[in-house]
């Protein structure tokens, strides 16, 4: 039985390596991980409370918030991810230190950042900093461009307030 030179298995290597850098010979399947489309991305609101911006919820930190204004419901948050995408999953963050609380949410969906159809229905979701005040909501099927989350109440503050929608 005969072995592998070392050398041979170099070029082999090198060779693979930069046909795939070319394009000439496809890249191995990895399974794609989640990816937060929202990072980085142009946000608004139909009213923020001072020094707390839409562009808050797509800054990356947890600590930051959108805070809309305070007294009036229901207040939206929207961001424009650039292209229509497809959705499965949504993942909205408070800071992580705040004290536990419920907001009904509904998150909606639109290609044109005009026309808006309901993607999950209004209800209270449990913030909770056990859970790093993280809340899951699975999307059915969706495709959209812009996604806009809408508050209808907050159970200790007069006002929405998110810090992350990823």
């Amino acid at each position: 039985m005969r072995g592998t030179h070392p050398s041979r298995r170099l070029g082999v290597g090198l060779l693979t390596a930069g046909l795939i850098s070319l394009g000439l010979l496809p890249v191995p399947a990895q399974a794609a991980a989640d990816t937060n489309l929202a990072l980085g991305r142009a946000a608004t609101a139909g009213g923020a409370n001072g020094g707390y911006p839409a562009s808050n919820v797509t800054d990356g930190s947890q600590q930051s918030y959108w805070e809309g204004p305070l007294g009036s419901f229901p207040q939206w948050v929207q961001v424009d991810l650039g292209t229509q995408v497809d959705l499965d999953r949504l993942a909205l963050k408070l800071p992580t230190a705040w004290e536990a609380r419920n907001e009904t949410l509904a998150v909606l969906g639109s290609a044109d950042g005009t026309t808006f159809s309901t993607i999950a229905a209004a209800q209270a979701r449990a913030f909770n900093p056990s859970a790093a005040n993280t809340v899951n909501i699975d999307l059915p099927s969706a495709t959209a461009r812009f996604v806009r989350v809408q508050v209808g109440s907050n159970s200790v503050w007069n006002a929405a307030q998110l810090s992350e929608l990823e």
